[in-house]
């Protein structure tokens, strides 16, 4: 078996070329992980959005309930549409009943 010796001036050009193609490798990792993160920022921008959004529909929401469960719109509602009526305190007829075990 016979060595080949690389003369000096290919492998600096060998050593080179690994190192270029190690920086391109680099690169475009690091152009990677940017593009990734701005991906993840964009994401988190809009959910951030969306929460703001659902929070203030909440909100209008839970005012909403609070205006349609005043007493004086029930009992304008149950007087008005269900014929219900507020009965006089001496027309008010309490009933006990003892249950036998």
């Amino acid at each position: 078996m016979t060595r080949r010796k690389i003369s000096k001036n290919k492998k600096r050009k060998l050593i080179m070329f690994s190192l270029f193609l190690v920086l391109v490798c680099f690169m475009l990792f690091y152009i990677w992980i940017f593009n990734y993160t701005n991906l993840l920022f964009k994401d988190l921008e809009k959910l951030k959005r969306e929460e703001a959004n659902l929070l203030t529909q909440n909100r209008l929401v839970a005012i909403e309930i609070d205006r349609l469960a005043r007493a004086d719109r029930i009992k304008q509602i149950a007087s008005s549409e269900m014929d219900m009526w507020t009965p006089t305190p001496e027309s008010l007829a309490v009933i006990i009943t003892t249950s036998k075990d």
